[in-house]
């Protein structure tokens, strides 16, 4: 007759395998629980990794567009709020304009709003947003327009008053000022002082935009134009209209020529806001191209997260009832272990 030998020690670590194989099992249950998700998708769905894999990179690339299209908003909208402020000011400019046709505005007045309302101009279209000047095309890292009243004088003012001074053969503020005609006057603003405000003097002296605009891609392949710049019409029609108030209206014209520098300067301020009205709706036309697509989009990545959730989700019923049942099993192997090591040899014969 022979005797196995036995140990308290022996039985005990003969538990440890399932022990051990029953933790990993509850270490992958509790991942389930918590994420709702199969802990390890690739042993998982097998050959179906790749078609979930497609489903998530869609997924990314719709939400990547559409959080960018949100920046993208925002730039448009504050471009929006910015040109309404500019359209305010110039039909302000052009109201008071009127007014001085009837004779009740002195020429130091217009004088001063020219300067109030350039600055203002300057001000504006040097607005930033999301860490970029709107306004500035796709050249946003720097302010589009350059400050006309700078310190030393800006290349802008020393460009017009050298082409009055060709024009007439006498500087702005001398006594001859007074004896410019109107003819002559309106032949000066329509000739080689509108000429400040185009290529290329508009963008040695006044802007840095580039005239390229920012194109956003809203959805997949597919782009518009989600900005604009200081390099349009409705800014440099401004700029012209009130540059010539602040630069002339004050220097003492005779009545004539003031008279058509009010005239030329209300007509230039006029079509400056229609331009920026043109703006205004172009911009408009692209916000409402980023709101439909970012709602197309909303609704492929609810349809795409819903077969995501189909395709790698775990059902959640049978996942707690496993985890608890699992726990069970461990609890009643380790009270199990513990009273096999308690025992001794004695005890066991």
């Amino acid at each position: 007759m022979s005797v196995s030998n036995v140990s308290s020690s022996y039985l005990a670590s003969a538990l440890l395998p399932a022990v051990r194989q029953a933790q990993a099992q509850l270490a992958t249950l509790e991942v389930e629980a918590s994420t709702g998700q199969y802990a390890d998708l690739g042993l998982q769905l097998g050959t179906q990794s790749g078609y979930e894999l497609s489903l998530r990179t869609q997924d990314d690339l719709l939400l990547a567009l559409t959080t960018a299209n949100g920046i993208t908003d925002t730039n448009m909208t504050t471009s929006q709020s910015v040109l309404s402020s500019v359209l305010s000011s110039a039909d302000h400019s052009a109201s008071t304009l009127l007014t001085f046709a009837s004779g009740t505005v002195n020429s130091a007045s217009l004088q001063a709003i020219g300067q109030s309302q350039l600055g203002q101009l300057i001000d504006l279209a040097n607005t930033s947003s999301g860490g970029g000047y709107v306004f500035a095309g796709i050249n946003s890292s720097v302010a589009p327009m350059n400050n006309y009243f700078a310190t030393p004088t800006s290349s802008a003012k020393s460009a017009i008053d050298s082409a009055f001074q060709t024009f007439f053969g006498f500087p702005v503020g001398a006594p001859q000022v007074a004896n410019i005609t109107a003819t002559q006057m309106q032949g000066f603003l329509s000739g080689p002082f509108a000429a400040q405000f185009q290529s290329p003097n508009w963008g040695s002296n006044w802007s840095t935009a580039a005239n390229a605009n920012v194109s956003s891609e809203i959805s997949p392949g597919y782009s518009v134009i989600t900005s604009t710049s200081t390099n349009t019409d409705g800014f440099q029609q401004l700029a012209q209209g009130y540059a010539m108030l602040s630069e002339f209206a004050g220097m003492g014209l005779g009545a004539g020529a003031q008279q058509a520098l009010a005239t030329t300067a209300s007509n230039t301020i006029a079509k400056g806001a229609s331009a920026i009205i043109q703006t205004q709706a172009q911009l408009g036309a692209a916000q409402t191209q980023v709101t439909r697509a970012n709602d197309n989009m909303k609704s492929q990545m609810s349809l795409l997260q819903t077969q995501i959730g189909r395709t790698d989700s775990v059902d959640p019923a049978k996942v707690a009832t496993e985890l608890t049942t699992l726990t069970m099993q461990l609890q009643t192997a380790y009270q199990l272990t513990a009273k096999i090591n308690s025992l001794s040899l004695a005890q066991y014969l």
